[in-house]
């Protein structure tokens, strides 16, 4: 790439510098340029692992895809960020390199590239035998991966793919179709064949990340509320804050597809800032007492609660616009407990400003009752699969998880409602709050008013 700029200025100043002979010593440096490279192939390396860097290994996978059908082998070390706040980062540094050198020792026909999140791919012109690949590199991530100060035990889930991209967009893209095949690896405990389904999601991905771009620029993010209904008080007492998207290209983009991209590229933080400023605006607008409510729930991604300044942003944003924190229940979900040091230190901040937290999605992950109890919520939220499964009879544990939260003095929050039934059953079961379809869906703002000063939701006479 230097070379080429080299020998572009050359060609420019030779239009305005006609008499003088001065391309030879363009072309001279050009040379000098490409030769120093060949003699430090570092800087073509990614620094943490040693493997080639996947921004430099594009130029080569085109190469491969001229010469016609190709292989390619990609693994995904399962739960990277998990095991990054596990071992540190310093440990995992160490780890990457070592399963760097394995690779290359294992696979020497193969080009052993990093892709960044604890992702490699090994390219070759030569059709693999995926399955002795995959059981020999399986094999290895059985052992640990050693160091003089530590012991990683990493898994690892896997992609193949074999053939020829036809578009060039395939090529640039390539990358980010492996993660979105080692994701779904990862979900399905599968090898994943890399199939112009997983390109198209992957192509989507892009498509609605450049939406998410636009639409924090253009502060487009919009709101919905979803009211929480009190058990005790036999009225709705607050609601949830939901972020919508809606892009002038696509249209109306789902909430689960444009949260995993957000989340995935880094931007859920600008996000979640706007939903949490805009959810300010409205209640300086439309003050708590005036509407009938007590709080507004609002989620916080495991990504910003990996941020050590969550909590402060959060409380300069109410601040500025003169909304007390105290007006707020912030959601955690079980993922973010895995950052137990950074995550404590933001809840501490915001429960000394009065704000009350809330563990969401409790059954979806694999957190116990006891390792909730370290953490001070003041209400767990049951994830809406949880709870359906004891009304289709296949989980009986509802009740004595909601006995064992009980006995601690956590209030429970139950999603998923989508009649009276389940309503009245909940009830007698002690829970404080729900959430759900026979309620409402979520609303637009102007609704969301006029539901609270027309609606009263039917629910049984039982108290705890």
């Amino acid at each position: 790439m230097g070379a080429w700029l080299v020998l572009c200025v050359g060609y420019v100043v030779r239009m305005y510098a006609a008499p003088y002979l001065v391309m030879n010593s363009f072309y001279m440096l050009a040379i000098l340029i490409q030769y120093f490279a060949f003699q430090n192939p570092d800087i073509f390396l990614d620094r943490k692992t040693g493997a080639l860097s996947h921004l430099t290994a594009t130029p080569y996978l085109q190469e491969l895809n001229e010469r016609g059908p190709f292989s390619a082998f990609a693994i995904g070390i399962n739960d990277y960020t998990e095991s990054c706040s596990l071992y540190g980062e310093r440990q995992m540094t160490k780890g990457l390199r070592a399963i760097t050198r394995y690779l290359k020792a294992a696979f020497p026909d193969c080009q052993v590239i990093y892709a960044a999140m604890g992702r490699f791919v090994l390219l070759s012109t030569k059709e693999a035998p995926f399955s002795q690949v995959h059981e020999e590199i399986n094999a290895r991530m059985q052992a640990p991966w050693v160091d003089k100060h530590a012991h990683l035990y990493l898994t690892a889930s896997y992609a193949m793919f074999q053939g020829q991209l036809k578009r060039r967009e395939g090529i640039d893209l390539f990358f980010d179709y492996t993660a979105t095949a080692l994701h779904r690896a990862e979900e399905q405990h599968d090898v994943i064949v890399m199939e112009q389904s997983l390109f198209d999601q992957a192509r989507l991905n892009t498509t609605v990340w450049r939406a998410i771009d636009r639409a924090i620029e253009t502060n487009a993010v919009e709101i919905y509320f979803q009211p929480l209904y009190g058990t005790q008080q036999r009225r709705i007492i607050g609601a949830e804050v939901l972020a919508r998207l809606h892009d002038e290209e696509l249209g109306f983009i789902r909430p689960d597809i444009f949260i995993t991209v957000a989340e995935r590229s880094g931007s859920i933080t600008q996000l979640g800032e706007q939903v949490f400023e805009k959810a300010c605006l409205f209640l300086k607008e439309h003050p708590l007492e005036e509407i009938g409510l007590e709080r507004l729930n609002l989620n916080l991604s495991p990504i910003q609660c990996r941020d050590s300044h969550m909590a402060e942003h959060l409380c300069c944003i109410a601040q500025r616009h003169k909304v007390p924190i105290h007006s707020f229940r912030f959601e955690i979900t079980e993922s973010a407990l895995s950052y137990e040091q950074r995550l404590q230190q933001n809840m501490d901040m915001l429960i000394a400003q009065g704000a009350v937290l809330s563990l969401d999605d409790f059954g979806t992950g694999y957190s116990n009752l006891m390792r909730v109890l370290k953490f001070p919520f003041e209400d767990v939220k049951l994830d809406m699969s949880f709870v359906r499964a004891y009304f289709d009879q296949t989980n009986k544990l509802l009740p004595a998880i909601i006995e064992g939260f009980q006995s601690f003095g956590v209030q429970i929050t139950a999603e998923g409602i989508e009649n009276k039934q389940m309503a009245d059953t909940l009830t007698t079961f002690g829970c404080r709050i729900f959430q759900g379809f026979y309620f409402a869906k979520p609303l637009p703002m102007d609704e969301f008013l006029h539901y609270l000063k027309t609606t009263k939701p039917k629910v049984g006479s039982y108290t705890d």
